[in-house]
């Protein structure tokens, strides 16, 4: 399953595909691969991860370019996987972008926002924030 969802991001490569193509001709490739990750429980093991770039993500009000720009980077994740011939890298990333995009997408269909899993995720990735602004503080007093 790993690898056919890291081949679907890695067709992508060298194409640009608009939100609205994404979710017309692939949201139900990405929710039928979304229901195997939840099928196999890796959903769970791989959750702060994708607290993290969902949090990540929700930096951008607008939900198309969201969906637009995670894709994106999905593909280019998936890509370097592949160049760094990293399996457990390319294991995560299309575990956490395809669970990420889901949520994306389906936010997009319903009009509904999880608000739970929303905050949830938006503190992930404050702590994260704060956490390199901490290592970067250190780093910076040995500036002056």
């Amino acid at each position: 399953m790993i690898e056919e969802i890291s081949q679907f991001f890695y067709s992508f490569k060298t194409k640009v595909v608009e939100s609205n193509t994404l979710e017309k001709e692939y949201a139900n490739t990405i929710f039928d691969f979304a229901q195997k990750i939840k099928d196999e429980k890796l959903d769970e093991e791989f959750r702060e991860n994708f607290l993290l770039i969902l949090g990540y993500t929700l930096r951008l009000e607008d939900i198309s370019q969201r969906l637009f720009f995670t894709f994106q980077e999905a593909i280019y994740a998936i890509d370097l996987d592949f160049q760094m011939r990293n399996e457990e890298s390319k294991k995560l990333n299309s575990i956490v972008y395809i669970l990420v995009l889901e949520v994306i997408l389906k936010e997009l269909q319903t009009k509904q926002v999880d608000e739970s899993l929303r905050q949830e995720a938006i503190l992930a990735y404050e702590k994260l924030e704060k956490q390199k602004a901490k290592e970067n503080k250190k780093y910076h007093m040995y500036q002056y």
